[in-house]
């Protein structure tokens, strides 16, 4: 067992210690006769996904269409969002005392970052028995950062947790939500091709996903339902792109978003790569993003990279951000690039998929955001200070935030911008879900978001 994977679940299960009562929780959602049946949500979906095929069985249900069949051929002449399979299933949610949470899966067609159609494959829990439902929606995008498919939250959920992601910390998050009566929607936002840190993709998987749900009827999601997107870290990622797409890629969607709450922020992945990759904990993470990266885009970085470079992608294909952790005492462009390419800009792919995923220029959404960020990166994470990008909570950047929080509130949407204690990225995320709840339950009772705009500190520069 690699050590960094024990006291990464450890810290974790610290974190969900502290988050737990801070959340008002107690030891488990009791369970009571049923109130009613939903019977909107169950008239939401179109007739023709009445005739989605119900797979049971794990092999089956997550099984691609084989490229030699028609299946493989019929999936680019679909929708995306199209459902594909369906299967209820229990939600298997350790650690916090019995929760009988209702799960439908789905597998759906979704579109890559290059324009393909794949598949993806999401989970919709509903509030626990006894639980009066509101009929409104909450995306959770994970933080799972997992370049393989087997450990994305709908294996987690169906076969119970066991990496301590889901037991912990992220089973928290969810909790009060359904306790609140909402419908919680966790797609795989990495896909069945594992891809990391590529946020056009994560937004379409996502918007897809809701989509999915929405046509699948045992989801029980109305195709009106006011809908949340939220999440932390690697989550952020896909939550912060499906805000800025939804309205060109999903319109459906797009009219029933209530707002986006996100925290730990990857704005300006290249930012990232230079402040992370200072340190030894997050600098391993940079090699996954570029494995990742390029893996999603098709580029073949060989050519540019040194030979620590070339082992450093080859070590990284297929694994999660636990074993990447803790691997280098750092990671600079200089040492993975060769000497004849000494900026990104030297290397058109990597300048080509930074801009592509910098949402500094991406457009502006229009939907309220709640962004929380913390510092603390150099006492909690030790990662450095950098000396212009300045400091951040050990791999996101404190400047990054506050230049996307300007950016959009110079564009009018509103944006409660909010900065945490110097606590480092891993313990921000149970801080972020102590604030990320009550704002979502504000925006689905119909309260004017609140804006900070006006008092965001001054951030980096986004585009120069």
């Amino acid at each position: 067992m690699n050590p960094h994977s024990t006291v990464h679940s450890l810290r974790r299960r610290a974190c969900a210690a502290l988050l737990v009562p801070a959340l008002g929780l107690g030891t488990a959602v009791v369970a009571a006769p049923v109130a009613g049946a939903d019977e909107a949500a169950a008239t939401a979906a179109t007739a023709a996904a009445t005739e989605i095929a119900t797979i049971p069985g794990d092999a089956d249900f997550f099984a691609l269409p084989d490229a030699t069949d028609t299946a493989a051929a019929d999936l680019a002449s679909l929708a995306p969002g199209t459902p594909l399979k369906q299967r209820s299933v229990p939600a298997r949610i350790n650690n916090l005392g019995d929760m009988p949470v209702t799960m439908t899966q789905i597998q759906y067609r979704t579109t890559t970052v290059t324009g393909e159609p794949t598949v993806a494959v999401t989970s919709v829990l509903q509030p626990p028995v006894g639980v009066q439902r509101t009929g409104d929606t909450v995306m959770y995008a994970s933080f799972y950062d997992s370049m393989n498919p087997e450990d994305g939250p709908s294996r987690v959920l169906a076969r119970g947790a066991q990496s301590g992601m889901l037991d912990y910390a992220e089973a928290a998050f969810v909790t009060p939500l359904l306790a609140a009566g909402h419908t919680v929607v966790m797609p795989d936002i990495q896909g069945e091709r594992g891809v990391f840190a590529v946020g056009r993709e994560y937004g379409q998987i996502i918007l897809d996903g809701l989509r999915a749900s929405r046509d699948t009827p045992a989801a029980g999601v109305a195709a009106d339902s006011k809908t949340a997107l939220t999440g932390y870290s690697g989550g952020s990622i896909g939550t912060g792109w499906a805000g800025i797409i939804a309205d060109d890629y999903a319109p459906d969607i797009a009219r029933n978003i209530v707002g986006v709450a996100e925290g730990g922020v990857m704005v300006r992945p290249e930012h990232n790569l230079a402040y992370a990759g200072e340190g030894a904990k997050w600098s391993g993470v940079v090699g996954m993003a570029l494995t990742g990266m390029a893996a999603a885009y098709g580029d073949d970085l060989s050519p540019y990279l040194t030979d620590l470079g070339k082992k450093v992608v080859a070590q990284m294909v297929g694994v999660k951000i636990d074993d990447a952790e803790n691997t280098y005492d750092h990671l600079r462009w200089e040492e993975l690039f060769r000497p004849e390419y000494p900026t990104p800009d030297d290397v058109p792919p990597i300048r080509a998929v930074l801009d592509d995923t910098n949402m500094g220029l991406a457009p502006v959404p229009s939907y309220p955001y709640y962004i929380g960020q913390s510092g603390g990166g150099a006492d909690q994470q030790k990662t450095p200070v950098h000396p212009t990008l300045g400091d951040g909570d050990g791999v996101m950047l404190l400047g990054d935030t506050r230049g996307l929080a300007q950016y959009y509130c110079d564009a009018g949407t509103t944006v409660q911008y909010e900065e945490y204690p110097p606590i480092g990225h891993t313990y921000a995320g149970p801080y972020w879900a102590t604030q990320m709840v009550p704002w979502v339950n504000a925006r689905f009772a119909g309260q004017a978001a609140p804006s900070t705009c006006g008092s965001v500190p001054a951030g980096n520069s986004l585009t120069d």
